[in-house]
């Protein structure tokens, strides 16, 4: 199933690279909150450049780089 969403969305994996990991760690000293892997998560999404982080977690919608909604929340 993933990798049948993958082939039909406009969707792209991402390699973590150090870039990724230096803003991973910025996201974790500023939402303290966070876990790693959020933070990764998030630090790929700015760094190209999406513009919406959709979520089952409320916490992230502190996050103010990017606008982070919750399935529950798609129209």
């Amino acid at each position: 199933m993933f990798n049948r969403l993958v082939a039909t969305t406009d969707m792209e994996i991402m390699e973590i690279n150090n870039g990724i990991a230096m803003k991973a760690a910025q996201i974790r000293a500023e939402y303290r909150g966070f876990k790693a892997m959020d933070a990764l998560q998030l630090a790929a999404a700015c760094l190209s450049g999406c513009d919406l982080f959709l979520t089952n977690d409320k916490q992230l919608k502190q996050f103010k780089e990017i606008r982070c909604i919750t399935v529950g929340e798609l129209d």
